[in-house]
Parts: structure tokens; C-alpha cells; sequence
């Protein structure tokens, strides 16, 4: 018996080996996400709050209002890249049509017009909203690119950990770069430094982003599918694959503890250097500490999926991540040798997460096909993204939110209950993230074993439907 017209079938191209070229090219790419993603993480809220001298939470209101936009546009703008991989049978041109509106966008973050305080917060927010749509439309395309180039399981993970190496690349070059370029025109003030930084920035992320899209190129599908009458069944249809994807549904929260964890340890740092350890000259080495990490430790942690499985390797990264977590909760005590070997050790564990969770992601779009006639790509990745993204705007919120409640103003300094606020958002917080994690991870069936008769199985039905 034949299957729906929905799904792309498992051809024998898309089962043959990747050239270096290929997966270089695409663990380079997420070099461009990651300095536009963690750019924004690390210092948009701070720009916010002490160079546009905007209230936290007004801040926090417009990192979130701009993260649900962002959120509950990707399942749209999925379903279109799915809609343009139907009729091209390909994603990769859609990531160099987004490349260039992305670069430009995420410069239009830091260069906030001068002006009164309404003027300051609508051209903040409609600057916010031009970055995170640019952003979907570039990564929608790009996070689907592994479903196509390859369904062998373990490559996936080697895509995944040179993703993660690309990402640790562009996570480090921002959270260098823009201090270094704010305080090369300090005389200028820090407005004109961040203006010049995510001009830069900017610029390398459209040749990044440019240059993957050219070295990645996914095999031809014998039959690409039929696209449904409009988005609306494409959402619907999406809704009841995730619904009856297990698995996925495990992933999902895996995402939003991740991201909740994660963004209120990266929005809090610069707070935490400042005031808690008052230590701002170690704000690039501390920033650049868990890039470092996950640059080194990335291959280790494919290397033992490999060996043993992507469940217990996940694990495995969490607890690292959450005995880092509680070191940083012990820096105040111990000093900045302390805060420095936390931020490597959060790094190392935190590696894996990505890891795992982008080679799981394409495991269980396959899994979910055999299970349900139903194959739904870009869609699912714009479902992850959406969580994701609504996941981040919460932690900014909480993160604004926590700081007003506790008294913290830019002008004053922070009273203890604010303190002792941000060392919870950088260390006491996220390990409680982290450990949930593990318990969620503990039963995500999905094996090695599995995966492989998942795909054997489609591609009989592909034969011979």
C-alpha cells in the first residue's frame, strides 16, 4: 500500500557519503547564526538598559514582544521554504537570498537613531522585528539541510558537531570582537562603539552565511512531494504529526529548558560581572570561555555518541553543565579563577546539547514519517525554532523582570537583594534547567538500532509505493 503524497521519499543519493566540502560547509554556516543569535543574547538587553538607558522591563517587553514575533512566524516561513523545496527540490538558494537582509538587520539592532524616549523604544522595537524575521528566513532553510543531505544517523551527529564548532567560532568572534570594538572609539561613547561593532559583525555574517550556502548543496529528490491547497493545512497537518510524534514532543521540551536555562546565564553575565565580582576586565575572557569549550569538546562529544548512544551522551553533557553551573553559584566566594573555570566547564557540558539535539531533531522527522505517512521537514525545525525563540523571550522577560522586582537600576548600584538575584540567574537557575533535562533525556527511545530499521523501512515503502 502506497503512502500519502505527503512525504519525501529516501533516495539512494541522499544515502551517500558527504565530502568534507560539504559538512565544512555547513557547520561553517552556523558561524553567521550564532554571531547574529549570540550578539543579540549577550548584549542587546544591556544595550537597552545602559547605553539607550531604557527601563528593564521595557527592555525585557521588547526582546520578548520580538521573540514571539519571531517565534510564531517560523512554522509560517517554514511551511514556505517547504513550499520552495517542493517545487526546487533544494533549500540551499533560499539561505543566500536571506543572507544579505540578515547582515544588514542585525546592525539595524545596535544603531538606535537618537532621539526622546518614545522615539528610543519604536525604533528599538520595529529595529528588533526587522532582525528576528530576517533571521527565519535565513535559518529555516538552513536547519533543514541535514533532513536532506544525508539520513545516516551518525553522519548527522558529525554535521551536528561541526555546527556546533561553527557555532563556538561565531559565538566567540562576538563576544571578543564587540567589546574590543566598543572600547576602540570609547572616546566616541558606547552608542557609536556598538554601532561600529554590529556593522562589522554584520558584514562578516553575510559573507559567512553566502560562503556555506555555495559549499552545501543537497542531492536531488526522485519525487519531490505535492505542496497542500494553503498554509493553513500545512499547520494543521503539522499539528498532528507533532501530535502523535513522541519523540519530538520529548524534544521540544528539551528546546524550551535548554533555551530558558542557557539565555538567563548569557543575558545575566555582563550584570554579574560588573556588580557581583565587579571584575569588568575579564568580561571577553569570560565570554569567551564557553566558545573555547565548545569548540574543543564538540568532536569529543560525537566521538562518544558514536560509542555508546545520543541518549547517554546527552546525559552526560547536562551533569558537566550543571557542576559548572554550581561552580559559577561559588565565584563570589572564590574569585575570578573560579568564574573562569565554571564558564569553561558550562561550555564543555553545553556542547553536547547542540549536539545531540540537531542530529535527534532529523531521527525523529523520520521516525514520525513511519509512524504517521507524514513527512514534515522544515515545518518541524520551524516548530522547534518557534519554542526556542518563545522560550529566549521568556528568559529576557524573566530577566528584566527579575532585576526590577530586586531594585537593580543602571544609574545606582545594585542593593544585595539584586545581587544575589543575578547570581541566581547565572548559576542556581540554569543547573535547575539542566537537571530537569536529564530527566526528560532518560526516556527518549529513539536508539542507533532503531533509526536504522526506520530507515530501511521508508525506503522499501519508497520502492514500492
Amino acid at each position: 500500500m502506497s503512502l500519502p503524497n505527503t512525504h519525501l521519499p529516501i533516495t539512494p543519493s541522499a544515502r551517500t557519503p558527504l565530502g568534507i566540502g560539504t559538512r565544512i560547509g555547513y557547520g561553517i554556516g552556523d558561524f553567521g547564526f550564532v554571531a547574529a543569535w549570540q550578539g543579540a543574547a549577550l548584549f542587546l538587553l544591556y544595550f537597552y538598559t545602559d547605553v539607550l538607558h531604557l527601563s528593564p522591563w521595557v527592555a525585557g517587553a521588547i526582546y520578548l514582544t520580538g521573540m514571539i514575533w519571531d517565534a510564531v512566524s517560523d512554522p509560517l516561513i517554514a511551511s514556505r521554504a517547504e513550499r520552495f523545496a517542493a517545487r526546487r527540490g533544494r533549500y540551499g538558494p533560499l539561505l543566500r537570498h536571506a543572507a544579505i537582509p540578515l547582515g544588514i538587520s542585525y546592525t539595524l539592532l545596535f544603531t538606535v537613531p537618537a532621539g526622546g524616549a518614545i522615539w528610543t523604544i519604536g525604533a528599538a522595537f520595529v529595529g528588533h522585528l526587522i532582525f528576528r524575521t530576517a533571521y527565519t528566513y535565513a535559518s529555516m532553510p538552513y536547519n533543514t539541510l541535514p533532513v536532506r543531505l544525508t539520513t545516516d544517523g551518525d553522519v548527522r551527529s558529525s554535521l551536528s558537531a561541526l555546527r556546533v564548532i561553527g557555532a563556538a567560532l561565531g559565538g566567540l568572534t562576538v563576544a571578543i570582537a564587540t567589546p574590543l570594538l566598543v572600547q576602540s572609539v570609547a572616546h566616541a561613547g558606547e552608542r557609536t562603539g556598538y554601532a561600529l561593532a554590529s556593522f562589522v559583525i554584520g558584514a562578516l555574517i553575510v559573507a559567512i552565511l553566502l560562503g556555506s550556502s555555495l559549499a552545501t548543496r543537497e542531492p536531488d529528490q526522485s519525487r519531490p512531494f505535492a505542496p497542500k491547497a494553503n498554509i493553513r493545512q500545512d499547520i494543521l497537518e503539522l499539528w498532528t504529526a507533532t501530535r502523535r510524534n513522541g519523540p519530538l514532543q520529548r524534544l521540544l521540551v528539551l528546546m524550551m529548558l535548554a533555551t530558558i536555562g542557557f539565555a538567563l546565564f548569557t543575558q545575566s553575565q555582563l550584570y554579574f560581572l560588573n556588580h557581583v565580582l565587579n571584575a569588568p576586565d575579564i568580561t571577553a575572557a569570560v565570554l569567551a570561555g564557553p566558545a573555547l569549550a565548545m569548540i574543543i569538546t564538540a568532536p569529543l562529544w560525537m566521538m562518544l555518541s558514536a560509542r555508546t548512544s545520543k541518549r547517554s551522551t546527552m546525559i552526560s553533557g547536562l551533569l558537566v553543565a550543571t557542576a559548572g553551573y554550581v561552580l559559577m553559584g561559588l565565584a563570589p566566594i572564590g574569585g575570578t579563577a573560579v568564574a573562569l573555570a565554571a564558564v569553561c566547564l558550562i561550555g564543555a557540558g553545553s556542547a553536547a546539547i547542540p549536539v545531540m539535539f540537531w542530529s535527534m531533531l532529523p531521527d525523529v522527522i523520520d521516525h514520525g514519517e513511519l509512524s504517521t505517512g507524514i513527512r514534515v521537514e522544515a515545518r518541524t525545525f520551524g516548530l522547534t525554532t518557534f519554542v526556542q525563540k518563545c522560550s529566549a523571550g521568556l528568559a529576557a522577560l524573566l530577566t528584566g523582570g527579575l532585576l526590577t522586582l530586586t531594585g537593580y537600576a543602571a544609574e545606582e548600584a545594585p542593593g544585595a537583594h539584586a545581587l544575589d538575584s543575578i547570581t541566581a540567574m547565572v548559576s542556581w537557575i540554569p543547573a535547575a534547567f539542566m537537571l530537569a533535562m536529564v530527566i526528560v533525556t532518560r526516556r527518549y527511545p529513539v536508539s542507533r538500532e532503531q533509526h536504522r530499521s526506520i530507515i530501511n523501512q521508508l525506503a522499501t515503502r519508497s520502492d514500492t509505493g
